[in-house]
């Protein structure tokens, strides 16, 4: 009798735990709208470094191509050669759910692009869909200075 008992129970919360819905984890806020203004995607570039703005409620991650990646392994400078391209991507931060304490990108604030031709090219795109702004030339030079200074993260 016991043993029918504790085998009911163990059903009751076999079924009861198979019907609640799963969460969705996958952020789905913090990646690119297909509309953006951009030619290609710098989430799936190669990522360098990260910050974290506590000031602003922000978090950046600098991505680079190829190109970018591989001066960056070899080279602690910020001369980067020919054809590198480089993106600074900016979120707005929110509370995980899942994480007490924690913090994960909300919608993308801002991407800000440097094209190493023969003097670097500077774009920001901000908005909804990422639509390319201008930017006062001080402004652009301040942000080419500080985007190239950041060091790539160290990694085994």
């Amino acid at each position: 009798m016991k043993i029918n008992i504790l085998y009911l129970i163990f059903g009751c919360m076999l079924v009861l735990e198979c019907r609640q819905e799963p969460k969705e984890t996958l952020n789905i806020n913090a990646s690119l709208e297909q509309s953006s203004g951009l030619t290609e995607n710098p989430l799936l570039m190669i990522p360098l470094t990260s910050s974290i703005n506590p000031k602003n409620s922000s978090m950046s991650t600098l991505y680079g191509n190829q190109v970018a990646a591989d001066y960056a392994k070899q080279n602690a400078d910020s001369k980067y050669p020919q054809d590198a391209v480089l993106y600074e991507v900016t979120w707005k931060q929110k509370a995980d759910e899942f994480w007490f304490g924690a913090n994960i990108p909300n919608e993308i604030y801002s991407v800000e692009k440097i094209v190493f031709n023969d003097h670097p090219e500077y774009g920001l795109y901000k908005g909804k869909f990422l639509q390319k702004e201008e930017v006062d030339s001080r402004i652009k030079a301040s942000r080419i200075a500080l985007i190239i200074s950041q060091k790539m993260a160290v990694s085994p």
